[in-house]
Order: C-alpha cells, then sequence, then structure tokens
C-alpha cells in the first residue's frame, strides 16, 4: 500500500494545482480520464484508484484523480468535500464518478456547460436498491438516496461495475423509470494490481501443523448457519485445526455464546490500508467464504476471492457468493451449499495437504493472468475510453 499512502498524502499536501496535477497536459495526444473522489476502501481502491495508476502506464491514456477521500462508513459522496477544479474538466475527455446518492443535475449542467464533448461515467460498486435490512448502511441508503442514485445514473453517459447482473438491474431500472436515458453499460472487471503488495514481505514457511481455516465476513446468518459444521469440524479435528474470524467486532465473550465448544480466534476489522498486511500475516490454509442468499449478494463484486488467492490461500465460497463468477469448481476453489457440502469441503482440504496446494497455486496463477491488468484487460478499459 505504499504507493497509495503517498499518493494519498500528495494530493492532500500540494496545494499548488501544478503540483498536485504533474500530469495535467493538454497536447500530449493521449485519452483523459478523471476519476472523482476515490474513497480509500475496496469499491474506491479496485475500481478508481487502481484503473487510474495502471492507466498512466499506457501510452494512449493519462489519468487524474481529484483526490482520495479517507473511508468513514457514516459518509455518502455528497457528504465529502468533492473539489474539481475547472481545468480538470476542460482537460478531461471522460470523467468517471462514483455511486452518488444525491442530486448533482446541477454539477452535470455545469460540467456540460463547460465542456460540451466530455462523456461522464459512474461506476456501480453495489446494489443500493436491494440492501437487505440485515446490512448495516441499511438504514442509512434511504429511499431518497435510492432515486438520487438512479436520477444521476440516467444522466450519465456510461456506466461500468463488475458485475454483469448488477449491470442488468439498473438497466432494467433506468428502462422503466427513466426511458429516455441512454446509458450504456460495460463490464469492466476488478483487477489486481502490483500496487498494494509491493511493502507486503514474504512469510517464512509455516511450521505447524495445524491447519488455520478462516472465516472472512461480518457477523451474518450465513456465517452462524455454519456453526453445527464447525462444531462438527472442531469435533472430529480437535487441537489440529484452528478457526479465525477476521472481520468480527464482536467481543469475544458475545461471539462464545454464538459458537459453544469452539476453539477460535477474532482478528478484529482493519482499515483498508492495513487490510492486505493482516491477511497475509494471518497465514491461513482454507478460507470460508458464507454468504446469503440475496439479490444484493449476487451483484457484489469477488475481489474478496481475488485478494485470498493473491496469498495462495484456498477458498470454499457459498454458491450465492459473487466469488462464483471467477471461481472455477475444483480447480481454483470449491463451491458449497449444504451443510453437508460444506462439511466435506472442509474435510477434503484439511485431509489432503496436496490437493490444498494444488488449489492454491491453481488460483495464484489464474488471478494474475486473468484478473490481473494483463495486455488484455488493459485493451478492456482502453477500448471503453476512445
Amino acid at each position: 500500500m505504499q504507493t497509495i499512502k503517498e499518493l494519498q498524502s500528495f494530493l492532500n499536501s500540494k496545494t499548488k494545482f501544478e503540483e498536485r496535477y504533474p500530469r495535467y497536459k493538454h497536447k500530449d495526444d493521449k485519452i483523459h480520464l478523471l476519476y472523482v473522489s476515490p474513497c480509500l476502501n475496496t469499491s474506491g481502491f479496485y475500481r478508481m484508484i487502481l484503473p487510474a495508476l495502471e492507466m498512466n502506464k499506457t501510452a494512449t491514456h493519462s489519468a487524474i484523480i481529484t483526490n482520495i477521500e479517507n473511508w468513514d462508513f457514516n459518509k455518502n459522496f455528497e457528504n465529502y468535500e468533492t473539489r474539481i477544479d475547472e481545468r480538470l474538466l476542460l482537460w478531461a475527455d471522460y470523467i468517471i464518478f462514483p455511486p452518488v446518492l444525491s442530486d448533482i443535475s446541477y454539477l452535470i449542467k455545469a460540467i456540460r456547460a463547460l465542456n460540451p464533448n466530455i462523456q461522464l461515467v459512474m461506476d456501480l460498486d453495489y446494489n443500493y436498491h436491494e440492501i437487505p435490512k440485515t446490512h448495516p448502511r441499511s438504514a442509512k441508503i434511504t429511499s431518497t438516496h435510492k432515486e438520487f442514485l438512479l436520477i444521476s445514473l440516467a444522466q450519465m453517459d456510461v456506466a461500468t461495475g463488475a458485475n454483469i447482473h448488477l449491470l442488468d438491474y439498473y438497466a432494467t431500472l433506468l428502462e422503466k423509470k427513466y426511458e429516455d436515458s441512454n446509458v450504456y453499460m460495460e463490464c469492466l472487471p476488478s483487477l489486481v494490481s502490483r500496487f498494494g503488495y509491493e511493502d507486503i514481505l514474504p512469510m517464512p514457511s509455516r511450521k505447524s501443523e495445524v491447519i488455520r481455516i478462516g472465516i472472512i465476513g461480518k457477523p451474518s446468518s450465513a456465517i452462524l448457519s455454519l456453526k453445527g459444521v464447525l462444531q462438527k469440524i472442531n469435533s472430529t479435528y480437535k487441537d489440529k485445526v484452528e478457526f479465525i474470524f477476521f472481520g468480527w467486532n464482536k467481543k469475544r465473550s458475545e461471539t462464545e455464546t454464538l459458537f459453544k465448544d469452539i476453539d477460535f480466534t477474532i482478528e478484529k476489522s482493519v482499515s483498508f490500508l492495513n487490510y492486505f498486511n493482516v491477511l497475509h500475516k494471518l497465514s491461513l490454509d482454507i478460507a470460508l467464504l458464507p454468504t446469503e442468499k440475496n439479490m444484493f449478494n449476487k451483484h457484489k463484486s469477488y475481489t474478496k476471492f481475488l485478494e485470498l488467492s493473491v496469498f495462495g490461500i484456498p477458498v470454499i465460497a457459498s454458491i450465492n457468493h459473487s466469488a462464483k463468477l471467477v471461481l472455477k469448481e475444483g480447480e481454483t476453489g470449491l463451491l458449497a451449499n449444504t451443510e453437508a457440502e460444506w462439511l466435506e469441503a472442509i474435510e477434503l482440504l484439511i485431509k489432503d495437504s496436496d490437493y490444498r496446494e494444488q488449489l492454491s497455486r491453481n488460483a495464484l496463477k489464474k488471478v494474475w493472468r486473468s484478473h490481473g491488468f494483463n495486455i488484455r484487460n488493459i485493451e478492456l478499459i482502453t477500448d471503453l475510453f476512445i
């Protein structure tokens, strides 16, 4: 994350326009991409910050990030201090917004008046219209926010997202509510990059024979539904396995009432800047991605699978998890649905170390070959921004 930290510090500390935006050059014969106020979270990192950095490696495109916001769970786009210098609006061929849950019609009119040739893009990360009531942000995303999202989206030229089902959903909504809108929907994958991993040191080989099983995600009914499976694994393998709940901010005493008779460790959620380092240091042998069946989860990105694969951690994912979009069953990971399937998959990876290692190698290679910023994937982006 060193590059990202330095970039954020640079954008926040430089007051002179020319120092802050050294890529501001009009006559460079390149396509200019302006990324507006990404947050330092999963969406901002994969959907805006990494593409901007990788586009600047090309000979055809130049990208500028206006500023990088520290992620605040309680804020939406309209609550951040979004600064867009007029010079950048005149420079840009495309301006890429994160999801906007407020009325920015005035801003869009001003941008188009200043630069009639500019193309407006919104990158969609979640299905805000299908947030389940159990989700922490459910109470914060009101019907007004959802309507403003559609209003803003309808005024875009292009909408992008990593999940084709998500784009289809919003295309249908726009067709019903704003039939005069003409938004071009394009699926752009979330991709891994060397940026973010450059300051992570190799971990020494683990000598312990204990299998470390990570359960990734905040407390949910999907995780609770695995309680019986985890109890059976714990009872069968006893001190040969160790469970780590990663992303739980509950006190251990509260969790113990939910998972009786299971030995476990709690690793609380951390800031995105520290996330990769913590995940790496956990040195997991197996990771579980249980997910509830609903539209929201079906439309999410699959970055958790990519991150685990980068560290060579074999994944067992729910068939309802978006990892299903990129995971190849039996080759780069395993899928499970019923308790019996979860139990069978976990036991297989505990017992068969060779297969566990094979899944690890396959997933690691597949992620960098197919889900990194290689020539083919870069062309997907440059072909859109022409």
